[in-house]
């Protein structure tokens, strides 16, 4: 077999996949792993993609112009499954295929999920900063039993979101452009308009990728059809909800909350501190179970891809 050579940007598998590179490389492929702890500055990355074939991807920013930089480059593997950080008109118009690891965080992202929902609904922010100020105000929260959550986005992780609720006695509704119809097994379950998820719903949970369509898709008219007590979840990214309209909401509805799992640096302090607004680092995925699940899924990405000697264009 011809050397093909792998740069892998995501930390931890220079921590924890000692055993996955090990194979690689017994397996004939030249692999450059990310071993600086951090994330590869452009300057760097720019440099490693010369004369690679594959790369293997976290939140790397892989512009057109970054692209050119590597005539090599046949297929890029996600490690993950948001593919906003990859350009990707550039891959379709030069051959190169782009997979994602589909599944692999699934369970993790959906468990994040329904953490945060229960952190709303009994108000365990507003809790904390009470017992931090010394009151020790017992404020009074909501069960999930027998509310209504929406899904927007019924993917893998929505699919498992739905389940988990349905667990909690949560009636489910669900809004999904590409779903037309679901498993009659799923008979608690309810597919509707998105306005009437926004309408009808307790808890919202948004499960979608960035895209040109999604981008700024909770906006004003979304939040004026809350209930004055909606718990907004947003597990995706940060720029499916728009920041402006989102503070406006809660800054005007104390009874309001809403929990994002999303980058840091795409939301104003002002908005951070708000005390019924929860923000992580965008960390929903990181388990060591959907770590490990991840790279063993976006690795088999490559190699399927180069077993079948870059045969499979789908």
């Amino acid at each position: 077999m011809k050397e093909f050579k792998i740069l892998i940007t995501p930390r931890p598998f220079f921590t924890k996949g000692g055993d996955i590179i090990r194979r690689l490389k017994e397996k004939g492929y030249s692999v450059v792993i990310n071993d600086t702890g951090k994330r590869l500055t452009s300057e760097l990355l720019e440099y490693q993609l010369q004369d690679v074939d594959a790369v293997l991807t976290g939140n790397d920013h892989l512009s057109a112009e970054l692209l050119t930089k590597a005539p090599r480059l046949k297929v890029i593997s996600k490690y993950g499954v948001g593919l906003d950080n990859i350009d990707l008109n550039f891959c379709n118009s030069h051959g190169i295929l782009v997979k994602k690891a589909i599944g692999a965080n699934a369970i993790s992202v959906a468990e994040m999920a329904i953490l945060l929902m229960m952190i709303g609904a009994r108000r365990i922010i507003q809790l904390t900063w009470s017992v931090e100020t010394g009151e020790s105000k017992r404020i009074v929260g909501q069960e999930l039993f027998g509310k209504t959550l929406g899904i927007i986005g019924y993917g893998s992780i929505g699919k498992i979101v739905s389940k988990y609720a349905q667990g909690l006695g949560m009636n489910v509704l669900v809004n999904d452009p590409y779903i037309k119809s679901y498993n009659p097994n799923e008979n608690t379950i309810k597919l509707v308009r998105r306005e009437d998820i926004f309408k009808m719903s307790d808890v919202i949970s948004l499960h979608m990728p960035l895209t040109h369509g999604t981008r700024g898709l909770i906006d004003q008219k979304s939040f004026k059809l809350l209930k004055p007590d909606a718990v907004l979840i947003n597990t995706a990214r940060a720029e499916i909800v728009n920041e402006k309209d989102l503070y406006d909401w809660l800054n005007s509805n104390e009874q309001a909350f809403a929990a994002e799992d999303v980058e840091l640096n795409k939301r104003h302090e002002k908005i951070r501190q708000l005390n019924n607004y929860l923000i992580t680092p965008h960390a929903a995925s990181f388990t060591e179970e959907a770590d490990r699940k991840t790279m063993i899924i976006s690795v088999k990405n490559i190699t399927d891809y180069f077993d079948n000697e870059g045969k499979d264009k789908t």
